[in-house]
């Protein structure tokens, strides 16, 4: 009968360690970072990075949208009024971008952003990251 009891009371601090072995992840890493501060999440300024110079990496920005319908649309009118070439990609911030990244220099970003702007949407030249 003792036998019996203490195999019972084994088994039992068996289950009481894998209970604990499982909760200590679940619980201490949650806790483990929120003591170090909130996890850097990017701003949705944190994807904008406006150029201003010649760059390898420059694209000229139609938008960003919270939709992907939305942003294809945007890129439906894009197209439809003559700016050919460009897509929609979502972002490092959450939302769906329309750019076209076949951008050379800035001044030739710069000039299409313009005429862009003249056919009534919004462009600005970027750099794409």
């Amino acid at each position: 009968m003792q036998h019996l009891e203490s195999e019972t009371m084994t088994q039992q601090r068996l289950r009481l360690l894998a209970a604990g072995i499982a909760l200590v992840p679940t619980f201490g890493y949650p806790f483990g970072v929120l003591a170090l501060g909130t996890p850097p999440f990017p701003t949705r300024d944190d994807c904008v990075h406006v150029a201003t110079g010649d760059a390898e990496d420059l694209e000229v920005v139609y938008g960003r949208l919270d939709d992907p319908v939305a942003a294809d649309e945007l890129l439906a009118e894009v197209t439809r009024i003559g700016f050919v070439g460009a897509e929609v990609e979502f972002d490092a911030c959450g939302r769906w971008k329309v750019s076209y990244d076949a951008v050379e220099t800035f001044a030739q970003g710069e000039a299409l952003a313009e005429h862009v702007r003249e056919a009534g949407l919004e462009a600005r030249v970027e750099h794409e990251r």
